[in-house]
C-alpha cells in the first residue's frame, strides 16, 4: 500500500471499481447513479470476468431459513440482506431492458430460486449507465496497489497496457476482482496439496488481487477459505477451454453412486454436484467415479440443468473429451471394468451392495456414509461409470465486509474508503453455495451505494438533475 511515489499521471475521480464482473459492474453502475464520478478498471482485454462465461442464472436462496438450512456455516448478516434485496434487484434488471425470464426456475442446486437472464446484456447495460453519467470503463489496466493517506484509502496506483503508472485519486475504492481461484499458492495454503489438481473453470484474471490489496490495507480474514464453487468434470480431458466449461460439467452426479479410487463412498450424493465437487478435492488424487444406470442416463444425464443450456448427453460428451469411462450390461461386469483402473474390486462390490440395501430400506447409513431416503440404486442396464475430477470457478473466502460492503479490519471496524463485493468477499457462501450472479450483483449494489455516499465533488455529490443532463448530452452526441 502506497503513501507516495512517482507516477506518470494523476487522475481525480470519486469512486474506483477494480474488476468488471457482475459485482464490479453493479457497484460501478450504482455509484454512478448516485452521483459519483466512477472509473471501472479491468485488467483483462475484455469486460465481464467469470460472469461473462456463466449460464446467466440470477438465483439465490428463497428465504433466510432456506439459506440457513443449506449453508449453516454462512454469514447470517450478509444472508439476511441478500435475500431481502433480491426482489428489488430483480426488478432493476427487468427495468434495464435486458432479457429476464418471466417464470422462475425452482430448486436450483437443490434449494434456490432464480431467473434466466441475458448476462451479456446486463453487463453491457451496467457499463453504459456508468458512461452515460460521465464515468469511464477501461480495460488493460492493472491495479498494483492501494493509496493510503495514513487514515483512509484514497485511491489506487495502476499500470496501463503501455506500462505507464497512473494514480487514480478517489474517495472510495471497491474491490471486485472475482476471488483467488487462480492463485495456486493461496489455494494450496487453504485447501491443501490436492489444490494443485483443481481445474480452473474461471476467467484467468482472478488471481487474488482483491484479497492481497485488502490485506495490505489491514483487512481481516473470513470463514470459508477452504471452500469453493465448481462442478465435476471428466478425468482426464484432452483440453479445457472456456467453451468447455458448461458442457463438460457433470450436473447429474447427485443421481449416481459416487466412490473414490479405493471403491468407497465418501458423501451423500444427493447433496448435489457443487458440494460433491468440493468433497472429491479431499479424496485420494482428487478423483472420483460416478456409477449409474440407463434410467439415469436417459433422464438426469440429458436433462437441461438451467434454461438456455440445452439438453445434451453429458456422458457422451465426457467420453469424447477423453474421460476414463466404462459401460456394461450388468453391474458385476461394470465393477470388473472399473477394477482395471486400480480400484479394489471387493471394496467396490461391498460398497454397492450395502448402498442398495440401505436405499431399499428407505435410507440411513451405509458403511459409515449417509444414504438419502431419496437415493435410487442403479438397477436398469446397461450400466455406466465415469472417472471425474474437481474444478474451481470461484472461492468462498476472502475480504471481510459488513452488509454495507465496507471492508473490515481484524477487529471488525470499517477501513475508511475501502469496499468489496462479489467473490472478493468471504463467508456468504461456505461449502453450501448461495449463488453467483445474484449475490455478486446485490453485494455490488451495497458497495456501490456506500462508496458513493462517501464520494463528493466539490463537497457535494452530483444531483440526479446533473446526471440526467449528462445522459441527455451523451445521447445527443451519439445521435
Amino acid at each position: 500500500m502506497s503513501f507516495s511515489g512517482n507516477v506518470d499521471e494523476t487522475r481525480h475521480v470519486d469512486v474506483v471499481v477494480v474488476g468488471s464482473g457482475i459485482s464490479g459492474s453493479a457497484a460501478a453502475m450504482t455509484a454512478a447513479r448516485q452521483g459519483a464520478r466512477v472509473v471501472l478498471l479491468e485488467k483483462q482485454e475484455t469486460f465481464g470476468g467469470s460472469a461473462a462465461l456463466s449460464a446467466g442464472m440470477f438465483w439465490t436462496a428463497p428465504t433466510v431459513d432456506a439459506y440457513r438450512a443449506r449453508i449453516p456455516l454462512g454469514n447470517p448478516e450478509l444472508a439476511a440482506r441478500l435475500v431481502g434485496d433480491y426482489e428489488d434487484a430483480l426488478a432493476e434488471l427487468r427495468a434495464s431492458g435486458a432479457r429476464v425470464a418471466a417464470e422462475p426456475k425452482l430448486n436450483i442446486m437443490t434449494f434456490g430460486i432464480g431467473y434466466s437472464t441475458d448476462i451479456h446484456a446486463v453487463l453491457e447495460w451496467c457499463r453504459q449507465e456508468v458512461r452515460l453519467t460521465g464515468g469511464e470503463t477501461l480495460t488493460g489496466i492493472t491495479v498494483t496497489e492501494l493509496v493510503h493517506d495514513g487514515g483512509s484509502v484514497t485511491g489506487v496506483t495502476a499500470r496501463d497496457a503501455e506500462g505507464r503508472l497512473i494514480r487514480y485519486s478517489a474517495s472510495a475504492v471497491v474491490l471486485t476482482t472475482g476471488g483467488f481461484q487462480g492463485a495456486r499458492d493461496e489455494l494450496t495454503r487453504h485447501i491443501g496439496p490436492n489444490a494443485d489438481r483443481l481445474l480452473l473453470r474461471s476467467n484467468p484474471g482472478s488471481v487474488g488481487d482483491g484479497l492481497r490489496l485488502a490485506r495490505a490495507a489491514g483487512s481481516g480474514g473470513t470463514t470459508a477459505m477452504s471452500t469453493f464453487y465448481g462442478h465435476l468434470l471428466p478425468y482426464p480431458v484432452r483440453r479445457f477451454e472456456t467453451e468447455d466449461y458448461l458442457p463438460y460439467s457433470q450436473y447429474y452426479s447427485g443421481s449416481t453412486v459416487m466412490v473414490n479410487l479405493r471403491g468407497e463412498r465418501f458423501a451423500d450424493e444427493t447433496k448435489g454436484d457443487e458440494l460433491l465437487n468440493q468433497d472429491v478435492a479431499f479424496q485420494p488424487e482428487a478423483r472420483g467415479i460416478l456409477i449409474f444406470d440407463e434410467h439415469v442416463r436417459t433422464t438426469e444425464v440429458i436433462q437441461e440443468p438451467f434454461p438456455g443450456l440445452g439438453s445434451i448427453d453429458r456422458f457422451a460428451i465426457a467420453v469424447e473429451a477423453g474421460g476414463t469411462c466404462a459401460e456394461a450390461q450388468t453391474l458385476d461386469e461394470l465393477v470388473g471394468k472399473i477394477s482395471v483402473w486400480g480400484v479394489d474390486r471387493d471394496n467396490l462390490n461391498a460398497t454397492l451392495k450395502k448402498y442398495a440395501e440401505t436405499a431399499d430400506q428407505g435410507g440411513g447409513t451405509a458403511l459409515g456414509v449417509p444414504v438419502s431416503s431419496t437415493a435410487r440404486p442403479p438397477r436398469t442396464g446397461p450400466f455406466y461409470a465415469l472417472m471425474v475430477q474437481p474444478s474451481i470457478t470461484f472461492t468462498f473466502g476472502g475480504v471481510r465486509t459488513n452488509s454495507s460492503g465496507e471492508a473490515l479490519d481484524h477487529d471488525g471496524r470499517p477501513i475508511p474508503g475501502l469496499y468489496a463485493a462479489g467473490a472478493d468477499i468471504g463467508g456468504l457462501s461456505n461449502y453450501g453455495y448461495a449463488g453467483g450472479l445474484a449475490p455478486g450483483y446485490i453485494t455490488g449494489r451495497w458497495a456501490g451505494l456506500a462508496a458513493a455516499a462517501r464520494a463528493t465533488i466539490g463537497g457535494t455529490r452530483r444531483t440526479p438533475e446533473l446526471i440526467n443532463a449528462g445522459r441527455k448530452a451523451t445521447d445527443k452526441e451519439a445521435s
